[in-house]
């Protein structure tokens, strides 16, 4: 096998690196804009916060997992309606 230049070698590893988290990106872009139409039309079948608090803890359950969400669904509620609170 023939001697790789050590740079062309590095910047085509680092292309190819940074190409490949472009499209994971883009995949996560389109899962996340996929998974909000879902709540959108969940909250649609609710009629007050309670129903909506029902529909919104139902999607977090079934969707939690592949967003990998950093807060549970109680706090996501909390931080919400606080933000209410303090207008």
């Amino acid at each position: 096998m023939e001697e790789l230049d050590y740079d062309l070698a590095k910047q085509a590893l680092l292309d190819k690196v940074q190409e490949i988290f472009r499209e994971m990106e883009e995949e996560a872009v389109v899962s996340h804009q996929e998974k909000y139409s879902l709540l959108e039309d969940a909250f649609e079948n609710a009629s007050d916060t309670g129903e909506l608090r029902v529909a919104f803890e139902q999607w977090y359950n079934e969707h939690a997992e592949d967003i990998d969400f950093e807060h549970d669904m109680d706090d996501i509620w909390d931080l919400a309606i606080n933000e209410i609170e303090e207008e």
